[in-house]
């Protein structure tokens, strides 16, 4: 039978140095990359350590995106990182769209004529078979 024991929580220098409990000090921008050690666990998973967990707000049931990029670099992005890089992406392939257009009313008028259209050929399909019968 196994033995269970609690193991001891080690004070590491992050948690040292860091912040106050509550008091949040955001990293400056210009601030170089930081590293982290992870293992890769059963099933693939990797535990992401309270440090960054903290510093980027992650609680329990947040979804991140995972970016595998052809160099073999790993990028992990937060929901909110993922979606304000979306919205820029967006922007920028919109950019040329003046802000009085609106797109969806252009798409929906364009799907209500072809399917008028297709109305139109599906009775006069229906016409000439009536036209077949009656000979």
């Amino acid at each position: 039978m196994a033995r269970y024991e609690i193991k001891r929580q080690r004070v590491s220098r992050a948690r040292e140095t860091a912040a106050p409990y509550g008091v949040e000090q955001p990293a400056p921008a210009d601030a170089p990359p930081v590293g982290f050690k992870v293992t890769v666990a059963e099933r693939g998973r990797i535990v992401l350590p309270a440090e960054v967990r903290e510093r980027l707000q992650i609680e329990d049931g947040d979804w991140l995106t995972l970016i595998l990029e052809p160099d073999g670099v790993i990028k992990l992005l937060t929901g909110r990182a993922w979606t304000d890089q979306f919205v820029k992406v967006m922007q920028r392939a919109a950019r040329h769209i003046p802000p009085s257009r609106r797109l969806s009313d252009e798409l929906i008028a364009e799907r209500r004529r072809e399917a008028a259209k297709e109305e139109r050929g599906f009775r006069r399909a229906g016409a000439a078979v009536r036209k077949q019968k009656r000979r």
